[in-house]
């Protein structure tokens, strides 16, 4: 659970409030931290942050413009704890919404990939399965076979 904390603190800090495209910025960067570490991991830091005092909750009048949950959290009294806003709803929703949470719901194996690539296995490997991982559970691409391979093969073309 720390770990996943310290992911969404590096993300707060790399997303200024207000920044055009921060919600998916944050969006993606949660649902990397979700898949790094586990969707249990990271329900456990949601479960912590809701249940902080109701005095470490701002008033819904200082949400930034177009927040979706009148329970963002800042924590005044425990900055190195969030650093920051939180959309505790949103967050669960990124969640709900990510059509696979880990490698092996993923509908192409590292095999398959070799075998479609015609290269040996190695560490490129483990990275476009990553990337693929990523992309796919943040919903860019479809949790099909013949959808990944035809982004592997384009993926390829370019160093990962």
């Amino acid at each position: 659970m720390l770990r996943v904390r310290e992911a969404w603190t590096a993300a707060l800090e790399a997303v200024p409030p207000g920044e055009v495209g921060g919600t998916d910025l944050l969006r993606r960067r949660w649902i990397a931290a979700v898949l790094t570490f586990g969707v249990e991991a990271a329900e456990g830091w949601l479960s912590l942050l809701a249940i902080l005092p109701a005095a470490a909750l701002p008033a819904a009048s200082s949400l930034p413009a177009g927040s979706k949950d009148s329970r963002a959290v800042t924590t005044p009294a425990a900055p190195d704890l969030v650093n920051g806003l939180i959309y505790l709803q949103a967050a669960r929703e990124w969640i709900a919404q990510m059509p696979l949470q880990s490698l092996s719901e993923l509908a192409v194996t590292g095999n398959e990939l070799a075998e479609a690539l015609e290269k040996r296995p190695g560490p490129w490997l483990g990275n476009m399965l990553s990337a693929l991982l990523q992309a796919t559970a943040a919903g860019d691409l479809l949790n099909n076979k013949r959808e990944l391979l035809l982004e592997a093969k384009r993926m390829d073309g370019h160093e990962l």
